[in-house]
């Protein structure tokens, strides 16, 4: 930790009277328990780092816990450097055992931050790249643990140079803030501007969660004030007119007496030259040391910028005091560890000396750490700028260190990557390494949306596999790689004509790589909604790779056929294959499925779509697992977004939530826009669902905004789709009509016929939602022709809750009680929880109009309890003002627990939540982590649940879930 280094005894800070009414409000809302962020913004040298170091001071002396950081402009190759400095001293100082119990299991999540805590039991069970917000949650969680106690004051400064780790926790703590008790400060240069942050930025400043501060140059009496006399009036006036009011321009250029005009961007070169002249005021070893500390960062190490210096101890401790007496260097609360009076000083020596010196310094530095058990990154920072081509261990401690950051910052591990290749000779010796390189490269820039990069980085990779007739199969997948990304892209031709191409190359069509070409058109076609196609490439693939005895490509291709069978409205067909698909799956180990992890990606799908539920539940948190346990997620985000779906059709809403916000923050790490906007609608749509209107409306609209540049696609037309449905839920059918409209209604091309229907239930209730019965009853005639040929329980559910709505609207209640009925017990026999709940508030309504109250209030009643314990808030409101209707006493909102209810339905939402959990077999560990909660609130539930149900251990709890997911079991 880097907490304030002159608490007492800074020198009155000139102007700014403004902001130190902000900081004064910050302040004083901190006290009384509110969390805020600021950030001040300026241009370099305008005095942010003063403001800042005069909020953290004024915290520090009313016994606030001050935590602040200073990004570097070199190390921004240092994952999470910033963070480090703020909060890694201070945390480790905390040990294991308090931060566990600070934050229970997401203390491992901790580790790339906090020294020490690598070998932490229970340590993160996931190492995907696009799960790296688990750290950020992490840091979320510590911040709001900490200020349970205190209030916390987070001071990140120069945040322009931060690298992209820091930048992407700081955008998570901007989008969700701690609850109470933090305040956060962000200081840095708004040009060249860094977009992680900008957009974060003004996402927060859209939701009133940020309080803006720029800074400008200071006015003539200010800086007189801050000049205090030490320079004649004359010239006085030339330097404010020169520096433009910037503070630290003035300062430097009255301490050199040296007028200049001064230029937009970083130290003007006057000034430079004023500090070098400074610096060569010096005696030798001080000179030495200080351009050592510019090479080694900061703030400096002494120890490596001793070494680095060439120098002894004891010259250089007393070389050290010289430059603490000359104010270039100032010590910190960390003993041995000093920074720059100011970061543009340290810009200006660093500039200044010699280019072949600078060499030299940073090949003794990275010497130096590997003396004194520095980490990879800090070597490999140095080594990328000293190494010579070929050096074999400067290529081995860069690849070291990309391997060691990839999974929590494959931006830097990207550039360790690119660094080890410029390094690696280009000659056929070399050949197989540079490959390896090439795709660990692809997949760090594809983990942050450069797709472009990734896709260049194949396409190399590619060319050096060409040769060699023995990496035939790793060829086929990278030329799946390519296509993916140029898919991703919106260049679906291109990918199409890739994939052709490269079979036709192919001179065995029964070979495994044929296999495995066909198998990838047959994905391929479902961008553009080509069932007809998808299923015979699907069964050409399935047929070779049956036939040469491959073990994972067939749960591919018979994944594949299920979903064209259903495009093709061929359900029977689609629930065999689907059949087949998970018997296959079901066979192979983890380690074969690890191969092909498309497999339970595609099957989960299928499943989805062809209403096998829980089927799809436990092959998409399979495929997740084992994604996590090789490192390779490019299928984890999609998996997380059709598990949360699944969670919500069979009721399990808060789970379901936590999936869809987890792959919303994976796909924004991921930086691809057509993931993100998936995860978005899911999102949109189970708040809706869950009664959380303003969240499902925010991520509707951020939904629907990436629509606005996405290519057409199925996905796209998919997302619009749904963005629309979640629209109607969220009482807007209007914008749901509009947004049809767009996603090519009413014919919907290319959509399944299952979905297609669904969607017609959906239109007509929006029609009669705006008092269209006539139109309404165009889009259900639609819905009901074609589901009659499908047979899905939940989609002709959904088309019968929609006509007794109807019904009921023209005032026929036996007509809409038969629909309701028949929408209930269909959805209930496909396991589609909360559609059957709700057509039993309109069974209760229906029977209510035909005079029966008491089959209504039993209708009611029921619909009421099970819609508490699914946590559907505002359908369940529905309900229970049917029951108030008919005169029947019904307690207030009850969000947690059904009151009197017996059985689950007895059970609070989180409960509930935990004993599904429990039924499918996961221990309390994982449980924790999937919930991120602790193991002893965990167990604490699980307490409350066996009271409830009456039961002893977990086998009877999972008996209870399971008679109630299969009655007929």
């Amino acid at each position: 930790m880097n907490t304030v280094e002159r608490v007492n005894g800074l020198p009155p800070l000139v102007g700014r009277r403004a902001q130190l009414a902000t900081v004064a409000d910050a302040l004083a809302g901190l006290e009384a328990g509110r969390s805020a962020i600021l950030a001040i913004s300026g241009e370099p040298g305008i005095g942010k780092t003063r403001l800042v170091d005069e909020l953290c001071a004024r915290a520090d002396a009313r016994g606030d816990l001050v935590l602040g950081g200073r990004a570097a402009e070199w190390e921004q190759d240092l994952p999470f450097g910033v963070a480090v400095d703020a909060l890694g001293d201070y945390a480790a100082s905390l040990g294991a055992d308090r931060l566990a119990r600070l934050v229970g299991g997401q203390a491992a999540e901790l580790a790339p931050i906090v020294p020490g805590l690598d070998g932490l039991a229970g340590a993160a069970t996931g190492r995907l790249q696009d799960e790296r917000f688990q750290t950020h949650r992490a840091v979320r969680a510590l911040l709001e643990a900490l200020s349970a106690n205190t209030r916390v004051v987070l001071a990140l400064d120069d945040l322009h140079w931060a690298d992209d780790a820091s930048l992407e926790l700081v955008a998570h703590l901007l989008r969700r803030p701690p609850r109470r008790g933090v305040l956060i400060v962000l200081a840095f240069r708004p040009a060249p501007p860094r977009a992680v942050l900008l957009d974060a930025l003004a996402a927060a400043a859209r939701e009133g969660a940020v309080v803006e501060l720029p800074l400008v140059g200071l006015t003539r009496p200010e800086a007189d004030a801050l000049l205090a006399g030490d320079v004649p009036a004359a010239v006085g006036d030339v330097l404010v007119e020169q520096s433009g009011g910037n503070p630290f321009y003035l300062q430097e250029l009255a301490r050199a007496a040296t007028p200049v005009t001064v230029a937009a961007g970083d130290v003007p070169r006057s000034v430079a030259l004023a500090l070098d002249q400074e610096v060569r005021g010096l005696p030798e070893d001080a000179q030495r040391l200080v351009r050592a500390g510019a090479v080694v960062g900061d703030p400096v190490g002494l120890d490596v910028a001793i070494a680095a210096a060439g120098l002894q101890e004891a010259p250089a401790l007393a070389a050290l005091d010289v430059l603490l007496g000359a104010a270039l260097l100032a010590p910190t609360d960390v003993p041995r560890r000093y920074r720059f009076r100011h970061p543009l000083v340290r810009r200006a020596v660093y500039d200044t000396t010699a280019e072949g010196w600078r060499l030299g310094a940073h090949a003794r530095a990275a010497q130096a750490l590997e003396q004194q058990g520095g980490s990879l990154s800090a070597r490999a920072h140095h080594l990328e700028r000293c190494a010579q081509p070929g050096d074999a261990e400067a290529i081995g401690v860069l690849l070291g260190a990309g391997a060691a950051v990839a999974p929590r910052a494959p931006a830097a591990a990207a550039g360790w990557y690119a660094a080890a290749l410029r390094l690696l000779p280009e000659d056929a010796g070399s050949a197989g390494q540079r490959l390896g390189l090439l795709v660990a490269l692809a997949q760090c820039q594809a983990a942050t949306g450069l797709l472009a990069d990734a896709l260049a980085s194949l396409t190399g990779a590619l060319e050096l596999a060409a040769a060699d007739e023995a990496l035939a199969p790793l060829r086929a997948r990278l030329v799946a790689g390519c296509a993916m990304c140029e898919n991703l892209l919106g260049r679906h031709e291109a990918a199409h004509g890739r994939l052709v191409a490269a079979l036709d190359h192919v001179a065995d069509r029964d070979s495994a790589v044929a296999a495995d070409l066909q198998v990838e058109l047959a994905a391929d076609a479902l961008y553009d909604g080509d069932f007809a196609a998808m299923r015979t490439w699907a069964r050409r693939g399935l047929e070779t790779a049956v036939a040469r005895g491959e073990p994972a490509l067939p749960v591919v291709a018979e994944s594949l056929v299920c979903f064209a069978e259903l495009g093709l409205g061929r359900v029977a067909a689609a629930q065999d294959a689907a059949q087949r698909a998970a018997e296959r799956l079901d066979a192979l180990g983890d380690d074969a499925l690890a191969l092909r992890l498309d497999g339970p990606y595609y099957l989960g799908f299928a499943e989805y779509f062809a209403e096998r539920y829980d089927a799809a539940i436990g092959h998409f948190r399979r495929g997740i697992a084992v994604s996590r346990a090789i490192g390779q997620g490019q299928f984890a985000t999609p998996m997380a977004i059709g598990l949360a779906h699944a969670y919500e059709v069979t009721g399990r809403l808060r789970a379901g939530l936590e999936q869809s916000e987890g792959a919303v923050e994976a796909a924004r790490l991921s930086g691809n826009r057509q993931v993100l906007c998936w995860a978005l609608t899911a999102e949109a749509w189970i708040a809706a669902i869950a009664g959380e209107l303003p969240r499902a409306k925010t991520a509707g609209a951020e939904a629907m905004e990436l629509l606005g540049d996405l290519d057409d696609s199925v996905l796209s037309r998919g997302t619009r789709v749904h963005v629309a449905a979640a629209q109607l839920e969220a009482g807007e059918p209007e914008r749901c009509l509009e947004a049809m409209a767009d996603a090519g209604g009413p014919e919907f091309d290319h959509v399944e016929p299952g979905r297609r229907a669904w969607l017609y239930a959906i239109l007509a209730r929006a029609e009669l939602d705006l008092g269209h019965a006539v139109v309404a009853e165009g889009w259900l005639e639609r819905g009901e022709a074609l589901q009659a040929q499908l047979g899905l329980g939940h989609v002709e559910g959904a088309v019968a809750y929609a006509r007794a709505l109807l019904e009921l609207e023209r005032g026929d209640a036996p007509a809409a009680l038969a629909h309701a009925q028949r929408a209930e017990r269909r959805a209930a026999q496909a396991g589609a929880a909360v559609q059957a709940a709700r057509a039993r508030t309109v069974a209760g309504r229906a029977a209510a109009a035909a005079g029966d109250r008491e089959a209504a209030g039993a209708w009611l009643e029921r619909a009421e309890a099970e819609l508490a314990a699914i946590g559907a808030v505002r359908f369940r409101d529905e309900a229970a003002r049917e029951l108030r209707r008919l005169g029947r006493h019904v307690g207030a909102r009850r969000r947690r627990a059904v009151a009197g209810a017996q059985g689950l339905a007895s059970l609070s939402g989180r409960e509930r939540e935990i004993a599904e959990l429990v039924a499918d077999g996961r221990t309390n560990r994982e449980i924790a982590g999937e919930l991120f909660l602790s193991e002893k609130t965990i167990e604490s539930h699980l307490t409350k649940v066996f009271a409830k149900l009456g039961v002893s251990g977990r086998v009877a709890v999972a008996g209870a879930v399971g008679r109630a997911r299969d009655p007929a079991g």
